[in-house]
């Protein structure tokens, strides 16, 4: 419950927060890890292992004295020595940095390090951005939250155009920050993915680049071999890489209940509205566990 609420306060997702977390953690993981209990017949018991909840307690914020106050004295432990190597490495000057801005300072220094580009070219870089920023004003988010979802524009159905096969660019983007933040060049993933079923090299570096930039051809769309070598390569969450996959080229919108207990399907893209009604439905037909917890 205490990392639930941290990460609802913080406004991210389980995917997210997975995400941001320096060990490997999946989504689904972090929501069983959350509701307490795996979902089995008969439902079973989930308890983080110390060092899991102590990272997934930092990326949400959560100090070490909340896990005393929970009975996690080891998590704590490992939780304060995690802050005081991030202190340690950081000058005494520096901001403390978000979770968001953590991960965006590792995929541009990645970046940087694969386009060699060198410190004053950084610079010149980030002030352009900034410029970019400026000249297209927005709300900004509240520190450590993330930003809102936003909504895709409704489609037009009488218009048999206007329903397309899939939309957005998650998965590209998916792909892209991952191996950027690996420091993985496009021919290292390349080289590194392979199908696990037949051992073959079923990627290559000029597809993956199509890929990132959203530029694949109608004939080029991934396919489960791809799609499993991008997941081993780049050490991505099988669900999270196939919900995204479903989204940019089929045009199939995945939405999870609050507990992550219950998974729909949405046929094209859904606006924030239709996507809460959608998961308060979820919620209150969500299975109960055998124990009567809810």
């Amino acid at each position: 419950m205490l990392i639930r609420l941290a990460r609802q306060a913080r406004g991210l997702s389980p995917e997210a927060a997975a995400d941001l977390t320096p060990i490997r953690l999946r989504g689904g993981r972090w929501r069983q890890i959350e509701s307490g209990y795996e979902r089995k017949n008969p439902p079973k018991a989930v308890r983080a292992p110390d060092l899991t909840l102590a990272h997934m307690a930092h990326v949400v914020g959560v100090t070490p004295e909340r896990l005393d106050e929970v009975d996690r004295g080891p998590a704590a432990v490992i939780l304060r020595e995690i802050l005081r190597a991030e202190a340690d490495a950081t000058p005494a000057d520096s901001p403390r940095l978000s979770p968001e801005e953590r991960l965006m300072r590792r995929v541009v220094g990645a970046t940087a390090r694969e386009l060699e580009l060198s410190p004053g070219q950084v610079d010149d870089v980030m002030r352009l951005v900034r410029e970019d920023l400026e000249q297209s004003p927005r709300a900004a988010a509240a520190p450590g939250r993330a930003e809102p979802r936003k909504e895709r524009p409704p489609l037009d159905q009488d218009d048999d155009d206007a329903v397309p096969d899939g939309y957005g660019r998650d998965l590209s983007e998916m792909v892209r920050a991952r191996r950027l933040e690996a420091g993985m060049s496009l021919q290292d993933v390349a080289t590194t993915a392979v199908d696990p079923g037949s051992g073959d090299h079923v990627i290559e570096a000029d597809w993956l680049d199509r890929l990132e930039r959203a530029d694949l051809g109608q004939d080029e769309t991934p396919e489960y071999p791809q799609l499993d070598a991008l997941t081993e390569a780049l050490h991505l969450d099988p669900a999270d890489v196939q919900e995204a996959a479903g989204r940019q080229f089929m045009g199939v919108d995945t939405l999870w209940s609050d507990d992550g207990e219950v998974q729909g399907i949405a046929l094209g893209p859904v606006n924030e509205e239709e996507r809460q009604k959608l998961v308060r439905l979820m919620n209150t037909y969500r299975p109960v566990p055998k124990d009567g917890r809810k």
